[in-house]
């Protein structure tokens, strides 16, 4: 766009990655638990159950235009060296995936304090991007120019699988994954979305999606994504806003402006942009933060949560 961004030390020109993370129980399901060793209840894995009870969203909009449309409810404090490309949550744990050459990570957090639990390092040829967790105990985690993707054992942190992967721009950016269907849902810094079946990571199992915004053109630089309630929460590089996307159509069906959360003007010189999107154990709340950011939110968008029983 012809202007000046300031760099952080060790930037290398990067967009922005993300990811996103395990998606909610969602309506119409149940959830086996399990003890842990706390005697704590502890999801182990989702059950799908009968129709019945379902819930719908109601009719509401969000635009740009609105202002702000949400409410933070916490902060805590992140690492401000963590280059935040994916961030997901699970059974207690929070999980992020960070980039640049060199600097690329994938890490527990503890989401009462954020602070790092666990931490391994990639190959400093790889460059970190989106991560998810997906099935009962994995993650998947993308890397951005090598179509490059790894399977992970969630307690451990070991890589128990490898895949490669090709999309659109032939980059991974962002990605999630819908538990109903088991399916992977990816970006790649184009206006699609792109769409992998969990028992063969990096192969589509159904065409590609474009994105749509509100304002009718397509979507551009789709970044970090997060699978709630049946649709995409999604990052956009180099804008402090958060789509909400319906994947079987890729309308933008609400856009909400976060440029208040953390406003650049108030920002240090080193912090980078809004990228990071998780849900949480809490129902319609989110974690959110960004790039080299010391600071992560728990935020409530409005209209997320507008629901209403059906038949």
């Amino acid at each position: 766009n012809g202007k000046t961004v300031p760099c952080p030390p060790g930037y290398q020109g990067e967009k922005g990655g993300w990811n996103t993370t395990k998606a909610p129980i969602k309506e119409g399901q149940t959830t086996e638990v399990t003890k842990d060793k706390g005697g704590n209840n502890k999801a182990k894995k989702e059950v799908e159950i009968a129709k019945g009870n379902k819930k719908k969203q109601k009719d509401y909009k969000v635009t740009l235009a609105d202002g702000k449309k949400f409410e933070v409810l916490a902060q805590l404090p992140h690492d401000k060296t963590s280059f935040t490309q994916g961030l997901t949550y699970a059974n207690g744990m929070l999980y992020e995936s960070t980039g640049l050459n060199g600097h690329s990570k994938v890490r527990q957090l503890d989401p009462d304090s954020g602070e790092v639990i666990k931490s391994i390092d990639m190959e400093a040829k790889f460059f970190g991007e989106g991560l998810t967790y997906f099935d009962d105990g994995k993650l998947c985690q993308i890397t951005w120019k090598k179509q490059q993707g790894y399977i992970y054992d969630a307690d451990t942190l070991d890589v128990i699988d490898e895949f490669t992967f090709s999309t659109t721009k032939n980059e991974g950016w962002g990605i999630t994954f819908d538990p109903t269907d088991r399916t992977f849902i990816v970006s790649d810094g184009s206006k699609y979305l792109h769409f992998w079946s969990a028992d063969n990571p990096g192969e589509e199992n159904k065409p590609k999606v474009e994105v749509t915004r509100q304002n009718g053109a397509g979507a551009k630089n789709i970044n970090e994504l997060e699978f709630v309630n049946g649709k995409i929460i999604a990052n956009v590089w180099y804008e402090d806003v958060l789509l909400v996307i319906d994947p079987d159509t890729g309308v933008c069906e609400m856009e909400y402006d976060l440029s208040m959360l953390w406003p650049k003007s108030e920002r240090s010189y080193h912090a980078d942009v809004l990228n990071g999107i998780s849900i949480s154990d809490e129902e319609g709340v989110l974690f959110i933060t960004g790039k080299l950011w010391d600071r992560m939110y728990k935020v409530k968008l409005e209209g997320m949560d507008s629901t209403e029983e059906s038949g």
